[in-house]
C-alpha cells in the first residue's frame, strides 16, 4: 500500500516522496483514514512507528488557508518535542499550503491572542495561556505521547485540556495505556475507536534488548569499557536516572578523551536545542542524557541506546529503548546492572522484555546465564531457613507458654538465621576450595553456653 491508496492529496504525496517516505507505516495506514473520517480515537502503537505523520497528514489536508483563527491543536509532553513537531510542519509550509504555526512552551512571551492555524503546546503552558486562545473553530485536538504526559506529572492539566467544551475531534496517541489513561479516555474522549497496533509491546519488535552485568564497576567507567568493546560508528544515546550523575559520567568520559554531548533538564532550552542539533549533525555520535530525551524525541540513525541504570518509573525504559529502531529499522538497547540489584530488571522481564544476558569485565562483553537462574538458589535457601525457624520455635514453645517466651523466641530466630548464614558461607568456601585448589578455613558461630550463677546465701 502507498499514500495514494489512502487518498492522501497528490501534492502532499510528492512532498513525502521527496523526503524519502514512500510507503505508510502500519499506524499511518490505519490512523490516516480514521482521522479523515473525523472519528475520535485512542491510537496505541509502539515507539518509533511513525505516529507523528499519522496525525500531521490528515491535519494538513484539513486546513483551510487564509483563516485568522486556530484550526488544529497538538499537545506534547516537552518543549523539545514541540520543536520537533513544528520542524516537521515547516517542511510543508508554503510548499503544500500557506499556513501558520506556533510553539507555546515556557519560552513563549506573546501577551496578546494566538490566532495561528496550528498550535503546538506543552500541557502546562497551554493551560496557563488558555485565555489567549479562540477555540471556537478548532477541528482537531491531538494529544501526542499521552502516556509520557501522564508520567511527566501533567495529569491535572491533561484532565483540563480533555475536559474543554469544544467541538473538536479528540485523538490520543500513546505507546502504552495504564488505568489513568483508560479513565481519561472513557471520561472525556468518548472515543469511537480504539486502534491498537502494539501487539502488547511498547517497543517495536525490531529492537533487541540486552541486560549487562557490569560487575560492580561505576556506571561511568562501565560506559568507557563498553564503548571500547563496541567501537561505535553510529549514533548512541546513553541514559542516566539522576541529574547529578550526568556530571560524574561526563567527567569520566572527558578523562578518557571520549567526545560526547550532554542534555539534562537543568540546561536551558537553548542549550538543549543546540545539543540536539549538534547530535543530529554528527558533531558527536554519543549523547549522554536524562529521561527528558526519552519523551518522543526523534533523532534519525540512532542505532543504540544504553541505560546506565534503570529509571525510577520503569515505563520510561521503553521510551528510552524506543529512541533506537525508529520507523522499523533495527535497534539495540543495553541495560547496565549489578548482580545484587536485579529486582527492577526483573520487572521488565515480567513485562515481557526478552533480554539476552551479558556480562562486562574490563572491555570484554560476553554472554551470561539467565537472570532468573541466578535467583533460584537464594529462593531455595529461604525455604530451608523458614523451615528451620519453625522447627526451632516448635521445640521452644512446647505445650505451654513459659516465662520470657518472647525474648527467647527472638534469640532463637536470631540463632537460626546466623547458623543458616554460616552454612551458606561454608558451602561457598568449600566450593571455592574445590575450584581453586586452595584451602580456606571457616569457624562457625556457636551459641554461648551461659550458666546462671547461684546467689550466695549470707552466713
Amino acid at each position: 500500500m502507498n499514500f495514494q491508496d489512502l487518498n492522501v492529496d497528490k501534492k502532499l504525496v510528492d512532498i513525502l516522496e521527496g523526503q524519502g517516505i514512500n510507503q505508510p507505516s502500519p499506524v499511518q495506514e490505519q490512523a490516516i483514514p480514521l482521522l479523515k473520517k473525523n472519528k475520535s480515537a485512542l491510537i496505541k502503537a509502539p515507539t518509533g512507528s511513525g505516529k507523528t505523520l499519522a496525525y500531521l497528514i490528515p491535519l494538513l489536508e484539513d486546513l483551510e488557508e487564509g483563516k485568522n483563527f486556530t484550526q488544529e491543536i497538538i499537545i506534547v509532553p516537552t518543549s523539545i518535542l514541540a520543536l520537533q513537531v513544528n520542524k516537521n510542519l515547516s517542511q510543508f509550509k508554503k510548499i503544500y499550503k500557506d499556513f501558520t504555526s506556533v510553539i507555546i512552551s515556557s519560552t513563549a512571551i506573546k501577551e496578546d491572542k494566538f490566532n495561528e492555524d496550528i498550535i503546538v503546546a506543552t500541557p502546562d503552558q497551554f493551560i496557563k495561556r488558555l485565555s489567549q486562545f479562540n477555540l471556537k473553530y478548532v477541528n482537531n485536538l491531538i494529544i501526542d505521547e499521552g502516556d509520557m504526559i501522564l508520567f511527566g506529572g501533567f495529569e491535572e492539566q491533561l484532565n483540563s485540556i480533555l475536559g474543554l467544551d469544544i467541538k473538536a475531534n479528540k485523538y490520543l496517541f500513546t505507546a502504552s495505556v495504564d488505568e489513568h489513561l483508560n479513565r481519561l479516555v472513557r471520561r472525556y474522549i468518548g472515543a469511537d475507536t480504539l486502534l491498537d497496533l502494539s501487539n502488547n509491546e511498547i517497543n517495536a519488535s525490531n529492537i533487541s534488548h540486552y541486560l549487562v552485568d557490569i560487575k560492580h564497576v561505576s556506571i561511568g567507567q562501565a560506559l568507557v569499557n563498553f564503548l571500547k568493546n563496541l567501537n561505535p560508528s553510529e549514533k548512541i544515546m546513553a541514559f542516566v536516572s539522576k541529574k547529578s550523575e550526568i556530571g560524574e559520567v561526563s567527567e569520566i568520559l572527558n578523562k578518557n578523551k571520549i567526545n560526547h554531548l550532554v542534555i539534562s533538564g537543568e540546561m536551558n532550552k537553548r542549550d538543549q536545542r543546540k545539543a540536539y542539533k549538534d547530535f543530529e549533525e554528527g558533531k558527536s555520535n554519543l549523547l549522554l542524557c536524562t529521561d527528558i530525551a526519552a519523551r518522543g524525541v526523534d533523532i534519525k540513525d540512532v542505532t543504540t541506546v544504553i541505560s546506565l541504570n534503570l529509571p525510577y518509573d520503569i515505563i520510561y525504559y521503553f521510551h528510552r529503548a524506543g529512541r533506537a529502531g525508529r520507523f522499523y529499522k533495527k535497534g539495540v538497547s543495553y541495560v547496565f546492572y549489578s548482580n545484587d540489584d536485579t529486582s527492577r530488571a526483573r520487572e521488565l522481564i515480567n513485562r515481557g522484555v526478552d533480554f539476552t544476558f551479558m556480562s562486562l569485565r574490563n572491555s570484554q562483553l560476553k554472554e551470561e546465564r539467565n537472570l532468573s537462574k541466578i535467583e533460584k538458589k537464594p529462593q531455595k535457601n529461604n525455604i530451608y531457613l523458614e523451615k528451620a525457624i519453625k522447627q526451632k520455635l516448635r521445640k521452644l514453645r512446647g505445650h505451654e507458654v513459659k516465662p520470657n517466651y518472647k525474648k527467647k523466641r527472638r534469640k532463637a530466630i536470631q540463632l537460626v538465621k546466623q547458623r543458616h548464614k554460616d552454612e551458606i558461607i561454608k558451602k561457598n568456601l568449600d566450593q571455592r576450595n574445590t575450584n581453586e585448589g586452595t584451602h580456606y578455613s571457616f569457624v562457625s558461630y556457636k551459641e554461648p553456653n551461659v550458666r546462671k550463677s547461684k546467689k550466695k546465701r549470707g552466713n
